[in-house]
């Protein structure tokens, strides 16, 4: 039994249902110790903010074909240590791709001409950002050299969705810096 009345089981037969109220009921009996859990572990309001946000996300489009063996608060536990890791794998890949664009420029670049290229660096970093999530996974995972198939079975996709995903990636990062670059950079 749930602290509200209601078993478990209940719970999650109404929420695969598409029961929103007993999707809010999940949602208010749990996000606040999740969220202390995300923030603990990632020291980042906006980071444990987006991890709670994409676990109750994940619920609801997979609710028809949850399956929880645990309690309800274990289960959302594990996904949200999941999200955690992937939020950290994701910064350790965002920090590599940008060490390999830095030591890249080195190998060609006078050290009097690199602040225009720190810049434009800059700028290539914000249009990364503003990339859809799975899209700038599977840019930075490209660029710290793995294959499509890797990208592909490691974000769970197909690989011409991989490759759609990069051309598009690619398209808009070009787009983005088209008004960006200083003139000194053109």
């Amino acid at each position: 039994m749930l602290e509200t009345g209601i078993r478990k089981e209940e719970l999650i037969e109404r929420l695969k249902k598409g029961d929103e109220a007993a999707y809010d009921l999940l949602y208010d009996l749990y996000w606040k110790k999740l969220y202390m859990q995300a923030l603990s572990r990632t020291k980042s309001e906006e980071a444990a903010k987006d991890i709670i946000q994409t676990v109750f996300i994940n619920v609801w489009e997979r609710r028809d074909s949850l399956i929880i063996h645990t309690t309800i608060e274990q289960f959302l536990m594990g996904a949200v240590k999941l999200q955690v890791l992937n939020y950290f794998r994701t910064e350790k890949v965002e920090e590599k791709v940008l060490e390999h664009s830095l030591q890249k420029m080195n190998e060609f670049v006078f050290m009097d001409e690199l602040s225009g290229y720190f810049e434009l660096e800059k700028l290539i970093e914000i249009e990364v950002k503003e990339l859809p999530e799975k899209m700038r996974n599977a840019y930075l995972l490209r660029h710290t050299h793995h294959s499509i198939a890797e990208i592909a079975q490691q974000l769970n996709l197909a690989e011409q969705t991989v490759s759609n995903h990069l051309s598009e990636a690619m398209r808009r990062i070009r787009k983005g810096l088209r008004d960006k670059i200083p003139p000194a950079l053109n």
